[in-house]
């Protein structure tokens, strides 16, 4: 998912487009830095011995409900 760095705040249309997905998340807030490294600690923990191979979706929800800022101003035009 998208997530705010420094680096990220360079990027053109890159913040419209992060706020845009804020709002369509489902707890509408994006995730955070802290949250990413909180599942890494955890992921490099013992706490997570038994998890293998699996694939981990950090997205604050995005994934199940995003909806391009753009394709959405689109559709909405009465032309």
């Amino acid at each position: 998912g998208l997530l705010k760095t420094s680096a990220s705040a360079g990027i053109p249309g890159y913040v419209d487009s992060y706020l845009h997905a804020e709002e369509l998340t489902l707890r509408k807030k994006a995730l955070t830095t802290q949250e990413v490294a909180n599942c890494a600690v955890f992921l490099l923990s013992e706490c997570s011995s038994g998890i293998n191979a699996q694939g981990v979706s950090l997205d604050a929800g995005m994934s199940i409900n995003y909806f391009d800022k753009d394709i959405v101003r689109k559709s909405r035009r009465l032309d």
